[in-house]
């Protein structure tokens, strides 16, 4: 006997509650736009059955909106109805919490402009959008087209100010090796190449060294480029000539690149490591009601994997792009690792990040159940390699790489 199939018929009362009008509040978004992603949160007030009552929380339409400007366009869409602000920060930091981004505050026409925007990015490459756009829609369906000066002003404020040759140097071959023309011209002079990298497709940009090679009379400098770069899993040295004039890139030229294996990969990228390692002293069911210390509290990111849980603490500004040596892996202050064993493991690149995050849990309501059981430094990181092995206990592992 086949199983009877039931329609759903949309009910009166929740057409209306999806057709309500929306009243704007608030929003932002990040300034991290040459970083090639940007993070964007709306607030709306909702006149709910024909009634508009300020007091009444679920009238509050909390909206999150993640955009990968190079690949996937508008990616993602988080939304909270009500006031819950421990629910609402849970849902910030995730998506805002690792970009190192200051909040630029939008109106409610730039806000429509800029997702529109990116409604037309997905359109155009073939991309779907985020689920749930019976609840997010309103938002795209006045087709705002902002003026190219609208267009200007807002692109200035996404990508905030470019304060050094470095930067610009940086970010400029960061959005080229991603294909990202658009975030590249904006720190281009008019008629600077950009296509310049027609073999590279959306690579990684891991780290770039740059060197004076030379100056000129009229303020100019030429700077010459090493840079790692991720494809496809496979890693290339890079050689580039960039000329900077007044913060803008005039000259770009594609000097040589070669293949190198990821072994040679990781030696470029190697530095050291300090790990803190603790035995949590509360039950798992008691840790799990206290996981918002490594979350909000400490103001992490969270990522689950087979042998535990990473909280990864990112710096507060993305100056690491500011650098005459840049590291992708540079916007991290630091990692805390909760296994399944019952270990907490901190772990810093520098003796003084190591030594932020051991603070930041002695200032916590876990420090009474926190051990300190081993503190080490190693030459170069070991956390990840542990996170993807097969085992469970740190000590174990530890051991085990020494045999």
């Amino acid at each position: 006997m086949n199983k009877p199939v039931f329609t759903v018929l949309e009910g009166g009362l929740l057409t209306a509650e999806k057709n309500a009008e929306k009243h704007f509040i608030s929003a932002y978004v990040t300034d991290t736009r040459l970083m090639g992603v940007l993070a964007v949160y709306a607030h709306w007030r909702r006149a709910s059955a024909g009634a508009f009552s300020i007091d009444d929380e679920d009238n509050d339409l909390h909206q999150f909106f993640y955009i990968d400007c190079e690949e996937m366009g508008l990616e993602t869409y988080k939304s909270i109805v009500g006031n819950d602000r421990d629910e609402i920060d849970l849902v910030e930091q995730a998506l805002v919490g690792g970009l190192g981004a200051k909040k630029i505050e939008l109106t409610e026409r730039q806000l429509r402009g800029l997702l529109e925007y990116y409604k037309s990015f997905n359109q155009h490459h073939g991309l779907p959008l985020p689920k749930n756009y019976d609840e997010y829609g309103f938002v795209l369906e006045k087709d705002i087209t902002l003026s190219e000066e609208e267009q200007d002003h807002l692109m200035q404020m996404i990508c905030g100010d470019i304060t050094s040759d470095y930067q610009a140097v940086n970010y400029f071959l960061m959005r080229l090796f991603g294909r990202d023309f658009t975030g590249a011209a904006y720190i281009a002079s008019k008629g600077c190449p950009l296509d310049v990298y027609s073999k590279y497709y959306q690579a990684t940009f891991c780290k770039n060294v740059i060197d004076k090679a030379r100056e000129y009379d009229d303020g100019a400098v030429a700077y010459l480029c090493e840079s790692l770069i991720e494809m496809g899993g496979n890693y290339e040295t890079v050689i580039t000539e960039v000329i900077v004039k007044d913060l803008k890139v005039v000259e770009c030229r594609h000097c040589s690149g070669f293949a190198i294996s990821s072994a040679e990969a990781a030696m470029m990228l190697a530095k050291p490591e300090f790990v803190t390692v603790y035995e949590v002293l509360l039950a798992d069911d008691d840790m799990e009601d206290n996981i918002g210390e490594l979350t909000v509290n400490l103001n992490t990111v969270m990522s689950n994997h087979e042998n535990g849980r990473m909280f990864m603490a990112f710096k507060p500004t993305n100056d690491h792009v500011n650098s005459r040596i840049f590291r992708l892996s540079n916007d991290v202050k630091g990692v805390y690792f909760l296994t399944d064993f019952g270990q907490l493991i901190a772990s810093a690149y520098t003796l003084q990040d190591i030594r932020y995050l051991e603070n930041k849990l002695k200032m916590s309501p876990l420090a009474p159940f926190l051990m300190v059981t081993a503190k080490y430094e190693f030459k170069e990181p070991v956390l990840f390699e542990f996170i993807q092995s097969d085992f469970e206990d740190f000590d174990d592992f530890l051991e085990f790489i020494r045999e």
